[in-house]
């Protein structure tokens, strides 16, 4: 299973990437673009610098580049993700790579740069996926537009380039264990075997572990065992004992426990309240409740219209 919504293919415009996305989970992750979230319908959890945000319907974010974070909905939440690489606009604005912007909700209707913001921002989403002629010119037009309106509605700081090499190479770290914890997650795993791989102290490890996830190793480690066997407890008939030993729980018990505390709920209930959903929606309901579900581009197109087009009819003199 995968949750890569950066790698479906729409006709890319480069560097830019627009995506409208039913989301319910994206594991942490980080990329070296520019990423505006605006939550159309829902809620949305973000985690990121150790913090947990919550977004609104109507909320707006930015998230920059190579900033860890994690998303997650109880519910579908309907996003529209806009992001730009820095790149873009390094010949003529080469301070981009120093701006660091505050990542913090905002809603973009309760002030007049904002409204700005949003109409340019649904007006170059519109772009992205109607192709017209020379339509990566309007992209990229927009674009220009989108980041001043940035630089003046959203609080930011400059980040020398040192400074920043520096976070990143944090980042990096961040990304190898998580990314082997993802891989290995089945097997016995200790900390101790990833102190061993970077070169680090127990000790020190369980410290930047807590101080950057914000969760102890173990925690995060039965996070996603959890993450793993809800998936099983939805699209698989599989036996607790079979649950248990796929997603690297050491007994039934064990996983009964810590289900339990992510979701509220035993691993047998859980199973129960879905198999009653399941009998009160259509299948193709069910297929956009079990996970992301992320629109293709004529699907997008349609669903800006439908949902977006009103806004952009208000703001249309920008």
């Amino acid at each position: 299973m995968t949750n890569e919504f950066e790698l479906i293919a729409h006709n890319k415009v480069q560097d830019i990437y627009v995506f409208l996305i039913e989301m319910h989970y994206r594991s942490t992750h980080l990329h070296m673009d520019i990423e505006m979230v605006y939550l159309l319908s829902g809620s949305l959890n973000i985690t990121t610098n150790n913090k947990k945000i919550k977004l609104r319907q109507g909320d707006f974010i930015v998230l920059n580049s190579c900033q860890l974070h994690e998303l997650h909905s109880k519910n579908a939440a309907l996003l529209l993700i806009f992001q730009f690489s820095p790149k873009i606009f390094e010949s003529f604005f080469p301070k981009i790579n120093e701006v660091y912007f505050d990542t913090k909700p905002i809603a973009l209707k309760d002030s007049e740069i904002g409204n700005h913001l949003l109409a340019n921002l649904l007006a170059a989403s519109q772009a992205y996926f109607q192709e017209e002629e020379h339509f990566p010119l309007l992209c990229h037009g927009f674009s220009a537009i989108i980041m001043f309106d940035l630089m003046k509605l959203i609080p930011h700081k400059q980040m020398k380039e040192e400074t920043k090499s520096q976070l990143l190479l944090k980042l990096e770290r961040i990304k190898r264990i998580s990314d082997y914890i993802s891989k290995n997650y089945q097997q016995k795993l200790l900390l101790s075997d990833i102190a061993k791989k970077e070169a680090l102290s127990s000790t020190y490890l369980s410290h930047f572990f807590h101080e950057n996830f914000g969760v102890t190793f173990q925690e995060y480690l039965n996070l996603i065992r959890c993450e793993k066997a809800q998936y099983m407890l939805i699209h698989t008939e599989s036996t607790l004992l079979a649950i248990c030993e796929a997603c690297g729980f050491s007994d039934v018990r064990y996983l009964n426990s810590s289900f339990t505390r992510f979701y509220g709920v035993s691993p047998k209930l859980f199973r129960t309240q879905q198999q009653s959903c399941i009998n009160q929606v259509t299948a193709a309901e069910q297929e956009i409740i079990n996970k992301q579900y992320i629109f293709s581009k004529n699907q997008s197109l349609e669903k800006i219209n439908q949902l977006l087009q009103p806004l952009l009819s208000t703001y249309e003199n920008y």
